[in-house]
């Protein structure tokens, strides 16, 4: 079931890979390249995969309901999992969000906000929110294959 807490611990497990990889490749690279449309590119990306995961996370108990799958014998354990998926995808949002408008800040023009000499450290500011998203996706992984235990 799509709503599992394997499945859901899976997907976070598979979207932590190419958040790492983001994290090695633009890090390695963010000062030794005039042209940023790369990097930017790429933050941008992970940022919207980021911002799209967490809506999904947060809205699991809505998921649920949708499909028919609330009021069953475990629902105080599913809800307590709704409610622990709701927490990592608020932050996985904002994280998103944040490392997102690091790099708008570079797009709009430097008559609006200027960012002429600080375009590589608002790059790298979107990488650490994707490093920090990376560890908290980290942290879901472990919570939902070992660590969950429901509050009741």
């Amino acid at each position: 079931m799509l709503v599992s807490r394997y499945v859901i611990g899976a997907i976070s497990l598979v979207i932590v890979f190419p958040m790492g990889i983001t994290l090695l490749e633009v890090s390695r690279d963010l000062w030794k390249v005039p042209d940023l449309r790369e990097p930017m590119e790429i933050v941008t990306g992970i940022g919207i995969i980021m911002i799209g995961w967490g809506v999904v996370l947060e809205e699991r108990a809505t998921l649920r309901e949708i499909f028919g799958l609330r009021g069953g014998p475990d629902e105080a354990w599913e809800s307590a999992l709704d409610h622990t998926c709701h927490n990592y995808g608020v932050g996985q949002l904002v994280l998103g969000l944040m490392a997102e408008i690091c790099i708008e800040m570079i797009k709009i023009p430097n008559t609006i906000i200027y960012t002429g000499e600080v375009d590589d450290f608002l790059v790298a500011a979107g990488l650490v929110f994707v490093g920090i998203g990376a560890l908290l996706l980290v942290r879901h992984v472990l919570v939902m294959f070992f660590l969950f235990k429901p509050t009741h």
